[in-house]
């Protein structure tokens, strides 16, 4: 147990990566439903976005492929399709979306137009990676194997790091719950840790206001654990709890 709990303070002890948060995109498919980078990653899953070609050859040979591993993986890694033309400058309608999804049978690909090119940059097929950790691109470029292997590594491996809201982020508890304070005004991710690393409890936080929340912990072990809350906009903190 205390070689667990030493583990856990190093992985805290940890910097931040360096790499730029990114900015928030907010993206519509053709039945008019709506994601949004941010809250994807607040949902605490890996985001894949692949730009692709309609008239691209290549991406339309990798395509099983990338409708299989996307539903391998789609409790961990969210993939969207950012659906354009290569070789012109054509805008794609529904009706294309619409046969390369029966085509391909992409159900666990989230298809939507990319009319302003955002993520086509030199080519298709190319992929962004993006991390739930810190809110980072992890990866960009045209190997589907990297950003395979990134997204699967990020889901391994995303460790539990500090970084401390302008004013502190703080825990008290009472009889049956935790309440945590001094949250942003945002949609945060709330995340319980026992001292195997293990997360018992996750729940989504609409925080509009800025206020306190209280969290029920009465299903819970008496323990040590970590709480950890953080959105998609570099907010994120740490903080030990005893519940007894």
């Amino acid at each position: 147990m205390e070689k667990l709990y030493f583990s856990l303070l190093f992985l805290l002890s940890v910097s931040l990566a360096s790499s730029q948060v990114v900015q928030n995109e907010t993206v519509t498919n053709c039945n008019n439903n709506s994601k949004s980078i941010y809250t994807t990653l607040s949902s605490g899953k890996v985001l894949v976005i692949a730009s692709e070609g309609f008239d691209c050859s290549i991406c339309r040979s990798k395509a099983p492929g990338l409708q299989s591993w996307a539903a391998q993986n789609v409790t961990s890694i969210e993939v969207w399709g950012a659906m354009t033309y290569t070789y012109s400058g054509n805008t794609p309608t529904c009706t294309d979306v619409s046969s390369w999804k029966n085509s391909y049978s992409w159900n666990d690909i989230f298809m939507f137009i990319d009319s302003g090119r955002k993520w086509f940059g030199a080519g298709t097929p190319q992929y962004f990676v993006y991390s739930p950790q810190d809110s980072t691109l992890a990866y960009q470029g045209f190997s589907e194997t990297t950003a395979r292997s990134t997204a699967e590594n990020l889901v391994a491996t995303i460790g539990i790091h500090e970084q401390e809201a302008i004013a502190p982020f703080f825990v008290n508890q009472g009889e049956g719950f935790i309440q945590l304070n001094n949250l942003p005004p945002s949609t945060i991710q709330f995340q319980l840790f026992d001292l195997t690393g293990k997360a018992v409890k996750t729940q989504i936080i609409s925080n509009q206001f800025g206020e306190a929340f209280k969290i029920n912990i009465t299903e819970m072990k008496r323990g040590l654990y970590l709480v950890k809350v953080k959105n998609g906009k570099g907010f994120e903190a740490v903080k030990k709890v005893m519940i007894r």
